[in-house]
């Protein structure tokens, strides 16, 4: 009876252990994502750079590379900006397919992706 006992009480205990396991927070610490979140912020060429009309090569670039750096960027280390950088992203990779963005100028994109940024590094820092 007793190594019965000792037996449950040791699945009682992986069962237990297990499950804090599964429920500890995997968000990633500031500086494992902050590098991933530089390298993306990154890509994004500088407006001027763009061109106008439009380079289709430097946005169909800019486009692959954003699709690429945004793995890992969710979860975020921080529940409040995961909604943001998932905007950010979103912005990014739709002003860069579109090529030029709805309404034919990249500086709405630009000045969107400027806030969300700056949300973001609050959230951060705070």
């Amino acid at each position: 009876m007793r190594q019965r006992a000792l037996g449950l009480s040791a699945a009682v205990a992986v069962f237990v252990a297990s499950f804090v396991a599964c429920s500890s927070d995997p968000r990633p610490g500031n500086a494992e994502w902050l590098p991933k979140w530089d390298a993306i912020v990154a890509v994004v060429p500088q407006e001027s750079e763009i061109g106008d009309p439009p380079d289709e090569q430097v946005c169909q670039d800019t486009l692959s590379a954003l699709r690429t750096q945004n793995e890992g960027l969710l979860p975020s280390p921080n529940t409040a900006i995961d909604d943001l950088v998932a905007d950010w992203t979103a912005i990014a990779e739709a002003a860069f397919f579109e090529c030029p963005p709805e309404g034919g100028s990249f500086s709405e994109a630009y000045d969107e992706l400027t806030t969300l940024e700056n949300s973001i590094d609050t959230a951060l820092s705070g």
